[in-house]
């Protein structure tokens, strides 16, 4: 464990009770559940609640910028974000502190759905037409944006190249295109900034 970490007196017996990967990893399952009890749908938890809501080009709230990152519409949704947060987040965690792990999913994610946003946006005063279309609306739900922010933080422009161009991850997947480069792209900006914090940077 690095030094910065025992500076700011985060030290435990047990280092995976602390590591920011696994608690997100167990919050963003355990809040996938929750809501797929209440809405009594496992495979698409968000629809019975009525929790997607498309209205127009913005958030409903601007609270939804950070709640949204922690909805899934699905299993193979959840599944992918967790499956990933465990791979890089572990990865992220070697190189900087556990403060800043915490403030990169964040900034990422929130940066990732203000992309988001502003893509709908653009969309709207270019056609006039919000994102109506239920078989295509995403609403930027999901830490996909947080994922790849994590991704970018860890790996750095080469790990990100090789990793979408060599191991074939979508950046078109889901449909949340605008949502992953808009976290990408902040957490390569997070690692350059926080480049003193990294190691083989």
């Amino acid at each position: 464990m690095q030094e910065d970490f025992q500076e700011s007196g985060e030290r435990s017996s047990n280092p995976y009770l602390t590591s920011p990967t696994l608690v997100f990893s167990l919050v963003l399952i355990a809040v996938y559940m929750a809501i797929a009890v209440l809405g009594g749908d496992l495979v698409n938890p968000l629809l019975p609640l009525a929790l997607v809501q498309c209205d127009g080009p913005l958030p409903i709230y601007p609270w939804t910028l950070v709640t949204s990152i922690f909805l899934h519409a699905g299993i193979i949704h959840i599944s992918s974000n967790v499956l990933f947060l465990l791979i890089f987040g572990f990865i992220l965690e070697e190189q900087v502190t556990k403060t800043r792990w915490v403030a990169t999913f964040f900034l990422t994610g929130v940066a990732g759905n203000l992309t988001f946003v502003g893509a709908d946006l653009t969309g709207f005063f270019l056609t006039g037409v919000p994102n109506m279309n239920p078989l295509t609306w995403s609403c930027g739900v999901g830490a996909s944006g947080a994922v790849y922010g994590i991704m970018g933080a860890a790996t750095g422009p080469r790990g990100v190249i090789l990793i979408i161009f060599i191991a074939g991850l979508d950046l078109f997947a889901g449909g949340g295109f605008f949502a992953h480069i808009g976290g990408l792209i902040t957490g390569l900006l997070l690692r350059r900034f926080w480049s003193s914090e990294l190691k083989n940077f």
